[in-house]
């Protein structure tokens, strides 16, 4: 058997670096497309918009030509439509990487299915240890919505016998609560303590769920922590995942000091296969905390470690919860729960505070805010530092509020905090796939105004003649794994308004609210060229241009076709960062370069190795 069958496909990620790269080599390398009569290069650049060909040198886009020229040299075929590497303005790399190997409750439609689903997961893993008091089972992915629109709670975990000893933690779909076990209830006191500020202990119809700050202060604390190593193993089978659906780079949307010193060595190792830029977020949430960042490498590399795989995106704070658990905090109470506003998780004096030291330290300031009091006081906090008078100075400092997903408009009762938002230049990062998640009980949560005319918005917070604005458009995203991190998807759902799990709508097959719909072209700057920009990196990636950074994916088709409707089906056949082919592998270089390494190592690596390949259950390939 093959060393790369012994180790098992899953290890192929951890050696990424050796990989095809001939465009990383000293000297340059041609890349043509093989059907020129009907693929082209879309270059998002708009001095040459369609190519045929480009050179790679040193991981750098050298030339970009717009016929293939007439030449002895040897040209490397890329077969399919080209376009320039996609990036995902906010998702979580950590947490997708555990997601993978915990159990998957995505359109679980009642306890009893999260039940068998945990059943089901506990027999494939027999014998590993899952719900002890050290290796609790994890899983993601309820929604109250199915259980009719109630809570669940830890007595119907219990209801199947063989699950009533076991320590079980279970996120919601949008990651803002946990559904917990007795077994994890009873090391807490009895009766429960009280929930802290800006969390909630749900009680009825009985305990197990704990949101915001309460699962942070009360839960987590009493979970197992994992170790390095499955970190380690986590960040590369999440990378690649991501490599898959042609992603090249992620803001990293809230990332621990101690999880990103694991970043820093394995950039050192070249172990990267995606860019990374990170948001960094303190121990406790909302505070400002040098002391914990004060070792890190990356703070003394601004610009970039490893070939600039690893970035520095500033710093993440969060003003409220999500909607979908009435955690996110409104101006006005929800329509279908008037007795609460929602959850700040911080106060706005507060926010404004912590804002304004880690402006004044240098950072660049993200903000997670859902509903439109949180994003109040995001627009609220960044005016305070960037002064009242200030028209697209954000320029500078790319202040962003992540999610910007209720904002008051013009047509509420409310001043205009689009309009401020599109006045001081402050980026918007979006989600498309949580409208389009979010629409089945959006008009729920909300009344018909702030719906129409207050959430979702993606068009209208793009620069126009009637609201001009410095930054180029909203940065895009998934939120992966609150949503799946396919950015075909995401692009999908922000053309149509359709959910691209099921191409429907509440409103028909024209889209929910279509009025805010994206042209594509919108939707592919906002994977590429707006995301770059909300990393001050519009000069390095985004496009297919002389200089830039040597990112692409090819596709199998024409993305453009049928409207955006085709956008659901795509496939991508090859990704590319810096000049290396990161998907799909190629085994024989892989296999020849572990070799190497071995006899460089010893055996031992490969031992390890081996395990790790045995921890994802790929040892059988």
């Amino acid at each position: 058997m093959s060393l790369a069958g012994v180790l098992g496909a899953g290890l192929i990620a951890l050696v990424a670096s050796f990989i095809i790269s001939d465009g990383t080599a000293s000297t340059s390398t041609l890349y043509c497309v093989s059907n020129p009569s009907s693929s082209r290069i879309l270059t998002l650049n708009s001095s040459t918009p369609h190519a045929k060909c480009f050179r790679v040198q040193g991981g750098i886009f050298i030339d970009v030509l717009e016929e293939i020229p007439d030449t002895s040299e040897g040209i490397r075929s890329l077969d399919g439509y080209v376009l320039p590497g996609l990036i995902d303005g906010h998702g979580h790399i950590l947490q997708y990487g555990e997601m993978l190997e915990s159990v998957w409750l995505y359109g679980a439609e009642s306890i009893a299915e999260v039940r068998r689903r945990i059943k089901k997961f506990l027999k494939k893993h027999q014998g590993e240890g899952y719900g002890s008091h050290d290796k609790w089972i994890r899983g993601i992915g309820w929604d109250q919505k199915y259980f009719g629109g109630i809570m669940p709670t830890a007595k119907e975990l219990r209801e199947d016998p063989s699950l009533s000893d076991l320590y079980i933690m279970l996120d919601r779909v949008d990651v803002h609560c946990v559904l917990t076990s007795q077994k994890v209830l009873d090391l807490l006191a009895d009766p429960l303590p009280e929930a802290p500020p800006g969390g909630v202990i749900i009680t009825d119809p009985g305990p197990g769920v704990f949101c915001d700050n309460a699962m942070d202060a009360i839960i987590y604390p009493l979970a197992p922590k994992p170790d390095v190593a499955q970190k380690t193993r986590w960040f590369h089978t999440a990378m690649a995942e991501l490599n898959k659906v042609g992603i090249v780079g992620i803001g990293d949307a809230g990332m621990r000091p101690d999880d990103v010193s694991i970043l820093e060595s394995m950039v050192e190792k070249d172990e990267l296969t995606i860019r990374i830029d990170v948001m960094l977020e303190c121990a406790e949430r909302n505070t400002y905390c040098p002391e914990e960042t004060k070792g890190l490498k990356l703070l003394n590399s601004p610009d970039g470690m490893g070939a600039d795989m690893l970035m520095l995106g500033g710093v993440k704070l969060f003003a409220d919860g999500a909607l979908g658990s009435w955690g996110a905090a409104l101006l006005e109470p929800y329509s279908d729960k008037p007795e609460t506003n929602g959850t700040m998780l911080i106060n706005e004096t507060a926010l404004t505070s912590v804002v304004k030291v880690w402006f004044d330290a240098g950072f660049q300031v993200n903000i997670h805010a859902i509903g439109d009091r949180a994003n109040r006081a995001a627009v609220d906090s960044f005016e305070n530092v960037l002064g009242p008078d200030c028209e697209g100075c954000n320029e500078a400092r790319r202040l962003r509020i992540e999610h910007a997903q209720i904002i008051a408009s013009f047509s509420s009762a409310h001043p205009n905090d689009q309009k401020r938002i599109s006045k001081m230049g402050i980026i918007p990062s979006i989600q498309p796939t949580h409208a389009t998640s979010d629409m089945a009980y959006a008009l729920s949560r909300l009344d018909t105004d702030r719906l129409a005319n207050s959430a979702y918005r993606m068009r209208s917070l793009f620069p126009s003649s009637s609201i001009p604005s410095t930054y180029p458009g909203p940065v895009l995203g998934s939120d992966f794994p609150v949503e799946p991190p396919n950015p075909f998807h995401g692009m999908y759902a922000a053309v149509t308004r359709l959910n691209p799990a099921t191409g429907e709508s509440p409103a028909g097959e024209g889209g929910w609210h279509p009025e805010e719909k994206l042209s594509v072209e919108q939707a592919l700057l906002g994977f590429t060229r707006n995301a770059a920009y909300g990393w001050f990196k519009e000069g390095r990636l985004g496009a297919i241009e002389k200089g830039m950074w040597a990112d692409w994916v090819v596709i199998d088709k024409d993305i453009s076709a049928d409207l955006g409707k085709g956008l659901r089906d795509l496939v991508v056949r090859e990704t590319w960062v810096g000049g290396r082919r990161v998907f799909p592998l190629n085994k024989k270089v892989v296999e020849e370069s572990w070799i190497d390494r071995a006899s460089a190592a010893g055996w031992e690596f490969l031992e390890s190795a081996a395990t790790w390949a045995r921890g994802i259950g790929r040892e059988d390939l």
